[in-house]
């Protein structure tokens, strides 16, 4: 029976295997369809779980019933099996996108559904992934998505162990520069995007936010480097609370922009962007004077107020 079945995916046209593959739902579409499901539905994958623990379909569904749903389900009920779930995918497919998504995640504080036990559990797992799985590039890069928040010291590590697995992969560059972006501005808290959605003035003193800036002046990749000041640029200008330090984060940028034109001068991106922040801190400047005491600039000719 065996052979027969490699036989007939031998057999299969590639348009048909490729057909085969993209109807399985990524676990993002898993997780939102999970949200959706009512109790006897979310019962039903729980016992599917029990015939075959390694249906992630079924797991990522019911990750996403008790994120959305631990309402209705009950807070500790929604606890224990989001803890049950999660910890169960981060140990033995840490590799997978599921264990790192942001339903996924285990929070030690601020939510609530916070879980402090299960959180130092997860951290112990990835920790234990990182030394035993030291090769496998696709597990580090999720610990450096899952803690990028919670503890960037270790997702950093986790980030540094993938572009060391795999140097010629732009990704790692781009996320490790996305992380001194988030850590410089203090971000606290992302959207279901993933993009940052709130900033904690206090956490820009930091001791890692002083690591981020100094490996940001020490960087040799430009792409690194660029991505931080982009997310300087476009959130800080979102996120701050005064128009100080909206000014101030796009001077940063500015910095970072011209540092990634000295690594890479024939990539005309970096003058764009350096030209960017310059154009909107002089609308910011123009548009909406300080309000802190400093001398507002002065308006171009023919400009009214």
């Amino acid at each position: 029976m065996r052979a027969l079945l490699v036989i007939l995916a031998v057999s299969l046209s590639a348009a048909a295997q490729v057909r085969m593959i993209s109807s399985i739902p990524s676990p993002e579409q898993s997780v939102q369809d999970g949200a959706q499901m009512s109790p006897g539905a979310a019962e039903l994958c729980e016992q599917q779980l029990e015939k075959d623990p390694n249906d992630l379909t079924a797991r990522a569904k019911l990750i996403g019933y008790y994120f959305y749903q631990w309402m209705r389900a009950g807070e500790e009920r929604s606890k224990a099996a989001r803890r049950r779930h999660i910890l169960w995918t981060i140990q033995h497919r840490p590799e997978h996108p599921l264990a790192a998504l942001y339903e996924s995640i285990l929070d030690p504080k601020g939510t609530s559904l916070a879980d402090p036990p299960a959180y130092q559990e997860a951290r112990r797992l990835w920790l234990s992934h990182l030394e035993t799985r030291s090769g496998d590039v696709a597990a580090a890069g999720n610990v450096g998505k899952y803690f990028q928040l919670n503890d960037r010291e270790l997702a950093e590590r986790g980030y540094k162990q993938a572009l060391a697995i795999d140097p010629r992969n732009g990704e790692w560059q781009w996320r490790l520069g996305f992380l001194y972006g988030l850590a410089i501005l203090g971000v606290d808290a992302l959207a279901f995007n993933g993009q940052p959605a709130s900033i904690d003035p206090l956490a820009q003193q930091s001791p890692f936010t002083a690591k981020a800036r100094k490996e940001l002046e020490t960087s040799a990749s430009p792409l690194l480097v660029a991505v931080a000041g982009n997310i300087l640029a476009r959130y800080g200008t979102m996120l701050a609370a005064s128009e100080k330090s909206r000014i101030e984060h796009l001077e940063e940028a500015e910095k970072l922009y011209r540092r990634a034109q000295m690594l890479d001068p024939n990539n005309p991106s970096w003058k764009q962007m350096l030209q960017e922040a310059q154009a909107l801190k002089i609308r910011m400047q123009v548009s909406d004077p300080p309000s802190d005491g400093r001398a507002a600039r002065p308006r171009p000719p023919g400009k009214k107020p």
